[in-house]
């Protein structure tokens, strides 16, 4: 069986390097510290987020995880909330029924079950949308304490609460004057709406949580894990691991999806991985992302299409003078479309006047494209 997980959050113990942030992340959950968890999409925020859970657990702390991708309602995230609730297992998914059943009966909602994926359903609109909010968030209050050590609950793609008018208000106001028993996680992937919420003083979250940002992964950490799956089922990833790694560059999901394209190939060519079997495995993912790269480029403005463009042909520097004309871009409206491209986490600053792609199959997409629009040596287009 391929050992490259990159569909899905991976289980705790399967987790590469954070070992630092994850602990981190549980010093400030037992202090009942507000956390800011920022990082790209598919930068491994919910397999951070379960791994704090698992190392947390094992001090007596339950958690909570809640899904806030898509909200548009507030009772879109009371059902969110109780999703939450309901998705907890064992000894704790027992002690909580009766309490989720009395908020069904008080506020309209309909209690899919505890454990095994249920949660909170609206009957239409309940009767009180902000009292069942209220509810729901006072239970970590009420049974810390009763069984519970310490609860922590993150809200995953909290930039999405934008959409519901007051929601950040709503919830700053159930959870503000709760035990230090109780932290939260609040983790995004929109930097720029994560600093509407966060780094703008009329909102209720102002200033209150502690800023952690997710860094690409440290390339001998991807390098040690690499290798070991390769043996452990028999392989050997021999001279593919450094061009690998190199094409990765320590992008999390990226990383684990050209190793198991590699895997693949490396398991159908006898065991041992070279550079042609890189090179096919390259290829692969290339045709795989093809699609969502094709979109997103499509999607940008043809100012940030040549920044794009820039970035790749002139060793991440789009400001160079070569790099505008090479483009056809002027000089003064670069930096808008670079800020606006490092807020859409597409590109991230790695040095003042330096930029690289936060997603390394994109840049290869985009390369691709810039490659394929040069003339030839002679002067003439390519046909």
């Amino acid at each position: 069986m391929n050992p490259f997980r990159y569909q899905r959050p991976v289980a705790p113990d399967e987790l590469i390097d954070r070992t630092a942030e994850v602990a981190q992340l549980v010093e400030w959950c037992h202090s009942g510290t507000l956390v800011r968890l920022d990082a790209p999409r598919r930068y491994g925020k919910t397999s951070l987020v379960r791994k704090l859970f698992d190392e947390a657990g094992k001090q007596g702390t339950v958690g909570i995880l809640v899904d806030m991708k898509g909200v548009l309602t507030l009772a879109d995230i009371v059902t969110r909330v109780g999703r939450g609730f309901g998705a907890l297992q064992g000894p704790v998914a027992k002690a909580l029924r009766p309490s989720l059943e009395g908020i069904e009966a008080q506020f309209n909602v309909s209690v899919a079950g505890t454990g095994g994926g249920g949660g909170v359903r609206m009957r239409g609109r309940p009767a009180n949308e902000e009292g069942a909010l209220f509810a729901l968030l006072d239970l970590p209050v009420k049974f810390t304490g009763k069984g519970w050590k310490q609860v922590i609950v993150c809200f995953d793609e909290f930039q999405d609460v934008l959409a519901v008018e007051a929601a950040d208000d709503k919830l700053r106001s159930a959870i503000q004057h709760q035990p230090d028993t109780i932290s939260y996680v609040f983790a995004g992937s929109e930097p720029r709406l994560m600093n509407q919420l966060f780094a703008q003083r009329r909102r209720a979250f102002w200033s209150q949580a502690e800023p952690l940002a997710l860094e690409p992964l440290n390339a001998t950490v991807c390098a040690e894990h690499i290798a070991a799956r390769f043996a452990e089922t028999g392989m050997d990833v021999g001279d593919a691991l450094g061009p690998l790694l190199r094409t990765a560059q320590g992008h999390p999901q990226r990383t684990m999806l050209l190793a198991s394209k590699l895997w693949s190939r490396t398991e159908a060519a006898g065991g041992e991985a070279t550079l042609e079997t890189w090179q096919q495995a390259l290829v692969a993912a290339k045709l795989q992302v093809e699609p969502e790269c094709e979109a997103q480029w499509r999607g940008a403005s043809t100012r940030e299409q040549r920044v794009l463009r820039a970035v790749c042909l002139n060793d991440g520097r789009p400001y160079r003078k070569a790099a505008t004309e090479a483009v056809g871009i002027p000089s003064g409206s670069v930096e808008t479309a670079v800020a606006g491209l490092v807020e859409q986490t597409v590109l991230r600053r790695v040095e003042t006047g330096r930029f690289t792609f936060i997603d390394p199959l994109y840049e290869l997409y985009v390369h691709d494209l810039a490659e394929s629009a040069l003339p030839e040596e002679d002067g003439k287009s390519p046909d």
